[in-house]
């Protein structure tokens, strides 16, 4: 009697390890999907680097990561998806309205800060890049990395644009971003909020007289087909966040997790390099297409740079970030 019930004791004692084992095991094989949308064409840098992004998951998961990439807002404009995301009908999102994301991404935004890619990298690598990133998650979202989403350029059907002078009466288009709107007031321009995949049609029509945009979307979307003139003034950086929703992220194991957060920098490191190795292509593109470009001199700059000086101010007065925390950010790009 003792040995059957030293017998049965032993079985409760394994069973309940074999079960647990058994799920380990489930939760090991699972296969996961992984939606992303974003709203560039198939030939946009975007895309082309989240084709690395899903080769590097997909690989280094052994397929328990499946990547499924709808491009073109073939899944609702970019408002619409970060909406999803948040909800849990899409996994994934690569695009801006920085603000529904988080708004402390409109710090990278302000007009004329970074000189180049390499200084604004050098932020999303800081501690203060990390702290931007962990501020999306109040929103439900998990920010996984943030690269260079291209310096923007204004092109126009109008006339040349050397001074903000020239920007006032004139209807430009743009994302719902504030800072954007806020820079296009500021140098004198009337902002017209008109979604990305509708923006051609509206410059063909005249809806806008013109938009911003970096070279690689103007070319991409073949914005220089209904515009005269282009000023190449880099105005603004811009951030290129890769998201998943937070309670997708928190559901999947921790070396999937790994995997997922190693590949978004993998995708941010395809994308810049794309952006910087295109920027050549893009541009000639956009002359070949009849554009005439000018860009400003040191002086006519600096009068840019002095009329979106408030811009600064009441992004500050608004609360959305401190002034440390731009007077962290140029020390750290200016390093």
């Amino acid at each position: 009697m003792k040995k059957i019930v030293s017998l049965v004791l032993c079985l409760l004692m394994v069973v309940p390890l074999l079960f647990a084992n058994g799920q380990d095991e489930q939760a090991t094989q699972k296969v996961y999907t992984l939606k992303v949308g974003h709203a560039s064409t198939t030939e946009s840098t975007r895309h082309k680097a989240l084709l690395e992004f899903k080769k590097y998951v997909e690989e280094k998961s052994e397929g328990r990561l499946q990547i499924e990439i709808y491009p073109a807002a073939t899944l609702g404009n970019e408002s619409d998806m970060i909406e999803a995301m948040k909800l849990g009908t899409l996994e994934m999102f690569v695009g801006g309205v920085f603000a529904s994301q988080s708004p402390m991404l409109e710090i990278y935004l302000m007009p004329f800060f970074f000189p180049t890619q390499a200084d604004l990298m050098k932020v999303s690598h800081s501690e203060l890049g990390k702290r931007i990133m962990q501020s999306a998650e109040p929103y439900g979202i998990k920010m996984l990395a943030i690269g260079d989403g291209g310096s923007r350029q204004i092109t126009n059907n109008a006339h040349p644009i050397k001074t903000p002078g020239d920007m006032k009466g004139l209807k430009i288009r743009t994302p719902p971003i504030e800072s954007i709107i806020k820079s296009m007031e500021a140098m004198g321009a009337s902002a017209v909020s008109i979604p990305y995949g509708d923006t051609y049609m509206a410059l063909k029509t005249n809806v806008a007289d013109g938009q911003e945009n970096p070279l690689a979307n103007i070319g991409d979307m073949k914005f220089y087909e209904v515009q005269k003139y282009m000023t190449l003034i880099d105005y603004q950086f811009h951030p290129e966040p890769i998201d998943m929703g937070l309670d997708m992220w928190n559901s999947l194991p921790a070396d999937l997790q790994q995997i997922i957060q190693d590949g978004a920098w993998v995708y941010t490191d395809a994308q810049n390099k794309l952006r910087r190795d295109l920027n050549d292509y893009y541009y000639d593109m956009i002359v070949k297409g009849g554009v005439q470009v000018y860009k400003p001199t040191s002086a006519e700059r600096a009068l840019f740079v002095k009329a979106c000086e408030p811009v600064y101010k009441y992004f500050v007065d608004k609360g959305t970030f401190k002034q440390s925390d731009l007077d962290e950010m140029r020390a750290i790009a200016s390093k």
